[in-house]
């Protein structure tokens, strides 16, 4: 009896597609991390249609993470570019003050010069090299605890896309922090050097956190800020009468950049409400005043009819979450029905998605012949017979009357 070997074959087929579509995680996350149109093109042809898409679907999840292990790869390279530039800055004042003390210790009338330049010239040289080198070496620490730690948070988070925007946010930030007090201390220990006790120290130290009672209030807020991720960069943000994108942010101030192009800086300490418009996800809050004439429930269902064809649409499917809530008739008054919906939407794609829905549901208006609400007003006139008549006799009678005194 011969036995079937196809269950075999398929079987092992299966497995060697299966082994074949997998995506290597290790590969995607250390290679140099570009996710081309180019590969995806060729694992469509060499797999399977099914297995396709399954890896396209983990490359999209894989994202957040690939973005995020770039991001920390050039910053490592950046912090590196710094500290060789910072070495070579010191190396080249070594050898200018070294090659100064050298030419007065040449004359015997600068020789006393030299003497200075060497005991105090070395003492300072140090104290400002370590502090420098230091600053920039903990950049490297700043960037690595950020990166092991939004890895970390990112695997349960539901918008991994956040941390991304995060570690952006608190790199500068810690960098700036970690540069005052660093350089606060070497400033401390220079007037040491130069013969200041710590009591004199200390008290031009509460002089100055008197003078700069302002800038004290302005780094208490912006730690508050950056600790209740308030917002990012990138995120728009209403602060007050003003609304931007955050382009930087640090412990005393932020800058948006306004819809003009405007670079607005803000002190952190000035204000206490702030609108974020773009985390984690966003909204259209998008209201319609139709004819008070108009049918309105048509006018619903057509606009919800509108807003799941766009929500199918390959272009818009990554930027709307969730189908439109159609809220209804919100209002009733002379200037027509007012109709609400909201649809929710992909961080700061509400400004694209709200302008997209807007042109379709004038279209669609125009097709079903829905107008749009407008103010209305009525004026009545009341029409009084015998006053009318009598006004016709009294005027007529004038008239005759101005003839007769012309003649």
């Amino acid at each position: 009896m011969i036995e079937n070997p196809q269950p075999t074959a398929n079987i092992t087929n299966t497995q060697e597609t299966e082994s074949s579509i997998n995506f290597k995680k290790e590969f995607l996350l250390n290679s140099n991390l570009e996710i081309t149109t180019l590969s995806i093109l060729l694992a469509m042809f060499e797999n399977a249609p099914l297995g396709f898409l399954n890896q396209l679907e983990y490359i999209w999840s894989a994202l957040p993470k690939v973005s995020l292990k770039r991001q920390f790869i050039l910053n490592k390279q950046k912090n590196i570019a710094v500290l060789l530039e910072q070495i070579l800055m010191w190396a080249q004042v070594f050898i200018w003050v070294g090659g100064i003390s050298l030419i007065v210790a040449m004359f015997p009338q600068t020789r006393a010069l030299y003497s200075f330049l060497l005991t105090q010239y070395v003492q300072f040289f140090l104290i400002w090299v370590i502090a420098s080198i230091t600053d920039k070496a903990t950049y490297f620490l700043i960037d690595f605890w950020l990166d092991k730690w939004a890895t970390q948070t990112q695997q349960g988070s539901l918008v991994p896309e956040r941390y991304i925007m995060r570690v952006n946010t608190y790199s500068g930030a810690l960098k700036q922090a970690t540069s005052v007090v660093i350089y606060s201390i070497a400033i401390l220990f220079t007037v040491q050097a130069i013969g200041v006790s710590l009591a004199e120290i200390g008290i031009i130290g509460i002089a100055l956190t008197y003078v700069f009672k302002a800038k004290v209030d302005n780094l208490i807020n912006g730690c508050l800020i950056l600790w209740t991720d308030q917002y990012a960069i990138g995120d728009v943000v209403q602060i007050g009468d003003v609304t931007g994108v955050v382009e930087h942010i640090n412990l005393y101030l932020t800058q948006l950049r306004g819809a003009e192009g405007r670079l607005i800086t803000i002190p952190n300490g000035s204000f206490e409400v702030v609108q974020n418009l773009t985390k984690d996800w966003s909204r259209v809050d998008f209201r319609v005043e139709i004819a008070y004439s108009a049918d309105a429930r048509k006018t619903l269902n057509m606009m919800e009819e509108v807003s799941e064809q766009m929500r199918n649409e390959s272009e818009w499917q990554d930027k709307i979450l969730e189908p439109a809530i159609i809220l209804g008739v919100d209002n009733i008054s002379h200037t027509g029905i007012l109709i609400s919906i909201w649809i929710k939407t992909a961080p700061i794609q509400q400004f694209a998605v709200g302008r997209e829905f807007r042109l379709r549901i004038k279209q669609a208006f125009d097709q079903e012949g829905i107008a749009i609400g407008v103010p209305q007003q009525s004026v009545n006139f009341q029409n009084n017979a015998n006053n009318a008549n009598g006004d016709r006799n009294k005027g007529e009678n004038s008239y005759l009357s101005a003839l007769g005194g012309r003649e």
